[in-house]
């Protein structure tokens, strides 16, 4: 069981994406914005972060440069809706909206193999 930081900015999106991966095993916390991601990951321990890309304020992908500067080897997981898959091509894993159940849980579970 791994434990995950779910970050998105709309409320129904980030409780589905909390449910879902409660259901497969881990153990969840959540953030609504970027910002508050960032507080929790100096003083917490998690093992993967997964995070929407559009977002006020802080972007997913400003939030992945900055996870990338002092948590280099943590798994993102960056969830986007299509006409922003061009932008990510530094992310290492990305799941276009929408997605399904089965495949939120397969790239969290193949991020994080």
């Amino acid at each position: 069981m791994a434990r995950v930081l779910v970050i998105d900015d709309e409320p129904a999106i980030r409780s589905l994406v909390v449910a879902i991966l409660r259901d497969a095993g881990h153990d969840i916390v959540s953030a609504e914005d970027a910002a508050a991601a960032l507080e929790w990951l100096a003083g917490g321990s998690v093992d993967m972060v997964v995070s929407d890309v559009v977002m006020p304020g802080m972007s997913g992908l400003e939030l992945l440069r900055e996870v990338r500067t002092h948590r280099p080897d943590l798994p993102v997981l960056l969830i986007t809706g299509g006409g922003t898959r061009p932008m990510l091509g530094r992310a290492d894993h990305v799941l276009p909206k929408p997605f399904s159940h089965r495949q939120l849980t397969a790239a969290v579970e193949g991020a994080l193999a």
